[in-house]
């Protein structure tokens, strides 16, 4: 039987790096929704080199063919010649000579991780918030560096089979890094309300990158590489796990990135009975979704729109569409109607 394994990692503290202010939230937001949905979960938070190192070896050994393995890291990063390095705390000294000796490298993590044939590997970095260090620019002159070897952001990725590689922005761009007011980076404030959901991932991360790509007016566009055929699901689609989703989304802090009036709740639909469509006369009309039982009133718009009169011929029967014409009648059997589902 496949088990599913997440590390998560946040680092806030740098030594040399400037300090972020989101990374550790990230993280512990992240642990928290991976539980949610039945992973079991390492997270580290404000690591240096070494305990990174253990970390991810011990991640890497616990693997077993089959398994749904999960990485997530939030923190800084940088590449340099289309390598891609992670930071940890301990960074001062790290120059372009000891940087591959001083950070940890992603795609010797996707090989290692691949070489326990999992069956499915997710790799999620929110971290190309800013360069390798303030004085990139010194280094690149003292070295005699060209400016191709060292970018801001990261380098895109090969992802092997059975693999799927998120980046909060695009290949070679930095992305918005959060403020004091903002309990995480808008990357991981979205892809938190879309993890615990019962869909297909890679639309989880389609989804992401289109609230992501709104909320910031085209500033962040995250980055998707895939190498796996059909879709791939990380939730069980059963009552226990909704209702823990439902219970994790409704107890989130709100991140900042909408009004706090018009911050997104995932409304993860109740299990009703399912009926035909004919069974009720309005269960497709009024914004109610097909085959679900009309008692659900999560799904239901609101109360002030239902009672509007109509602009739109009503139905007097079902099955032969007559048109009634007398609009008195129509607002009687349209409030008959409410009344027997117990709406108005």
């Amino acid at each position: 039987m496949s088990m599913k394994k997440a590390l998560v990692i946040g680092n806030d503290s740098h030594e040399q790096n400037k300090t972020l202010l989101t990374c550790v939230n990230d993280a512990n937001d992240m642990h928290d929704a991976l539980q949610t949905i039945g992973f079991s979960v390492l997270c580290k938070t404000n690591q240096r080199l070494d305990d990174m190192k253990i970390a991810t070896n011990a991640f890497i050994q616990c693997i077993q063919p089959g398994d749904i393995a999960f990485f997530y890291f939030s923190g800084h990063a940088s590449q340099l010649d289309d390598i891609n390095y992670l930071t940890p705390t301990d960074d001062r000294g790290i120059t372009l000579r000891t940087i591959k000796y001083r950070t940890l490298i992603a795609q010797k993590l996707i090989h290692d991780v691949y070489q326990r044939r999992p069956g499915l590997f997710i790799i999620v970095l929110d971290c190309c918030r800013t360069g390798m260090s303030d004085d990139s620019s010194n280094l690149k002159s003292f070295f005699g560096l060209t400016s191709k070897r060292i970018k801001d952001g990261l380098a895109p990725m090969q992802a092997p089979p059975s693999t799927i590689i998120s980046y909060a922005c695009a290949p070679d761009q930095a992305s918005l890094a959060g403020s004091s007011k903002q309990h995480n980076s808008a990357y991981t404030c979205f892809l938190l309300s879309y993890i615990v959901l019962p869909m297909d991932i890679k639309k989880v991360f389609q989804r992401t990158a289109i609230d992501v790509q709104k909320s910031t007016r085209g500033e962040q566009i995250p980055y998707l590489n895939v190498n796996c055929y059909g879709p791939a699901y990380i939730v069980d689609n059963c009552i226990g796990y909704h209702a823990a989703a439902q219970n994790f989304l409704q107890r989130r802090r709100p991140c900042g990135y909408y009004p706090a009036s018009d911050q997104r709740r995932h409304a993860i639909p109740s299990h009703q009975p399912r009926i035909k469509n004919s069974q009720h006369r309005w269960n497709t009309q009024f914004g109610m979704p097909k085959n679900y039982h009309s008692s659900n009133k999560m799904m239901l718009p609101s109360r002030r729109l239902m009672i509007m009169p109509p602009t739109f011929p009503l139905v007097a029967s079902h099955k032969h569409h007559h048109a009634i014409k007398d609009s008195r009648y129509q607002w009687t059997n349209l409030i008959r109607n409410f009344n027997a589902f117990g709406i108005y």
